[in-house]
């Protein structure tokens, strides 16, 4: 690509460079250069060897025919320089499309693999809009900067070198004008990477509402909040509109300044040109016009690379916030040496477990549990209860390692959590929570979710979830596909897939996060009664508030304010 560009910018001096020929043949100024000269390195020689051979194509053919061939020659080298712009961008492809392929591919790997505490840290909004908006910012900043830096450069060195070659003593008054050019372009630059950086969190807060207003519409609708909501939301896009305008008004103004200062550095170029030539010195009318008609050229290059300077300051910062994740040290870290974990045979122990995060808001640690220990033992079937917000999901969280606890040990078979490695580790759970989580996909693939299972395996953990019936009364059995988030079924439905896929993976530890909550009475009873024989060869965890989930229970610890309250064993 580089190599692609350097020849695209040679190849278009050599065109230009013809226009002199070109001019002292029309106006009959041609001087014959009689002996070939030797061939060296020079401007000079280069343009002796052309009029030498130019001379016998006069003579022997006239001044029309050399005309036209000058024309030709023109038009072959243009088209060659244009096949070495093509082939600089046919090469530099994998470079655009690759740069923001690796961006989201590690980017959503550094998603998945963050600890629960760090999303609740952030707004959904934000998280979606730095991964779409904010990277394609990127793309367009960052990608197109590099394709400029890459080709631009290069043209303006070598249309400065010639211009150099041609007039050393004009070539320099013309460059006198660039500092006062680059001390504009910082001063924009600086007033767009400040607007910028606002724009970005104001976007950011209008995706949020936007995805917030989505999720909560039935309630909007229902406590008659439209206006409202939409108040609110027209609020925070006038905001990004104000931001945006100023970005676009500052951004706009750096082009034509720089055409502006070119257009008078090419007018000062051409009274003091043009005093040269009348005062006979060594540069020659048609020396000029090339002098001018490649200094021209090398405005839109110069241009262009003042805009890359505004454009990836308006990208730095997209580049800082996207940066933030995959800094954030918020990582469940697994050991070298981590030990595999194929079975669960004797029992987990948490002992004197204590965990507490940082509020960003309050900006202060907050204690959610302090001095937890209990033992489960294999088989058991143990139920959690307190009141809403007392730890009780947060210590089940802990065990799969969702997060990491501050002070204490959670112990599988008498080793730490933490030695096992973290895929066997989660390997061992089945997990029914009690928000539903479904995918826009058909039944079967919701159930086999990560899973490779026959269809025979996918209805007999469907029929333990009660939800064989209502999926064959469905359009298309098993591969209907129930919608966003499982929005074409009822709450009990969603509840009884999510059932089935937890019981489809055949864990040998089973947890229910009120799992049965969303279902009617009749509804419960059936998927206790189809669950009583799984629960035999499972160790069960339970997270409860109704009493009657807790009738076949072996243990109950109810949780108080982030303590042990009370562990009855029945």
């Amino acid at each position: 690509m580089f190599l692609a560009n350097i020849f695209y910018s040679v190849f278009s001096v050599f065109s230009l460079a013809l226009i002199v020929p070109f001019l002292r043949v029309l106006f009959q100024q041609s001087v014959p250069v009689l002996e070939k000269p030797d061939f060296t390195f020079s401007l000079n020689t280069i343009i002796d060897t052309f009029n030498f051979y130019l001379g016998e194509l006069i003579s022997s053919y006239g001044q029309i025919y050399a005309l036209i061939m000058i024309a030709l020659t023109m038009v072959v080298l243009n088209f060659t320089g244009n096949f070495f712009r093509y082939m600089a961008q046919f090469f530099s492809a994998p470079i655009r499309a690759g740069v923001i392929y690796q961006v989201r591919k590690e980017l959503y790997s550094k998603l998945v693999n963050l600890p629960l505490s760090f999303f609740s840290k952030m707004k959904k909004g934000d998280i979606l809009n730095r991964f779409g908006t904010d990277v394609q910012e990127i793309e367009w900043s960052l990608v197109q900067s590099i394709i400029i830096i890459c080709r631009d450069p290069i043209m303006v060195v070598v249309f400065l070198v010639a211009l150099f070659r041609i007039s050393f003593l004009l070539s320099l008054i013309a460059l006198l004008i660039f500092p006062l050019v680059g001390y504009l372009i910082s001063r924009i630059g600086a007033a767009i990477k400040k607007n910028a950086a606002k724009l970005q969190l104001h976007l950011a807060s209008v995706s949020a509402l936007f995805d917030e207003t989505i999720g909560g519409l039935r309630i909007i609708k229902g406590y008659n909040a439209i206006d409202h909501a939409n108040r609110k939301f027209q609020e925070e896009t006038a905001e990004h509109f104000k931001m945006n305008k100023k970005i676009f008004r500052v951004n706009e103004l750096g082009a034509p300044l720089v055409e502006l200062l070119s257009i008078v550095t090419l007018l000062i170029v051409l009274l003091i040109g043009g005093i040269f030539v009348l005062k006979n010195s060594n540069l020659s009318g048609e020396l000029f016009l090339f002098f001018v008609v490649v200094f021209a050229r090398i405005i839109p290059p110069a241009r262009q690379l003042a805009n890359m300077y505004y454009t990836l300051k308006k990208g730095l910062p997209s580049v800082q916030r996207v940066l933030q994740i995959f800094d954030a040290d918020e990582k469940i870290y697994e050991k070298e040496d981590a030990i595999p974990l194929t079975s669960f045979s004797q029992h987990i122990v948490y002992k004197d477990v204590y965990f507490s995060y940082y509020d960003v808001e309050k900006k202060e640690d907050c204690n959610v549990l302090q001095d937890v220990s209990f033992e489960i033992k294999k088989g058991e079937k143990v139920a959690f209860v307190g009141a809403s917000g007392a730890g009780k999901s947060t210590i089940v969280d802990l065990l799969p390692r969702f997060y990491d606890i501050s002070f204490g040990e959670i112990l599988i078979d008498g080793k730490n959590i933490k030695d096992y490695k973290i895929e066997d580790l989660r390997g061992l759970f089945g997990m029914v929570s009690q928000d539903v989580i479904l995918f826009h996909d058909t039944v079967f693939n919701n159930i086999t979710f990560g899973r490779t299972a026959s269809c025979e395996e996918v209805e007999t953990a469907a029929k333990a979830a009660f939800a064989h019936d209502f999926i064959m009364e469905m359009e298309n059995g098993y591969d209907t596909i129930i919608g966003d988030r499982g929005m074409t079924l009822s709450g009990g439905q969603r509840q009884r897939l999510s059932i089935a896929r937890a019981l489809l993976k055949k864990p040998q530890i089973l947890i229910f996060d009120e799992a049965t909550s969303a279902l009617d009475y009749e509804s419960e009873l059936a998927v206790q009664n189809s669950l009583n024989e799984a629960f035999k060869t499972h160790t069960v965890i339970i997270i409860a508030h109704r009493e009657e989930t807790l009738r076949n229970v072996d243990k109950v610890i109810t949780i108080k304010e982030g303590k042990i309250d009370e562990i009855i064993q029945k």
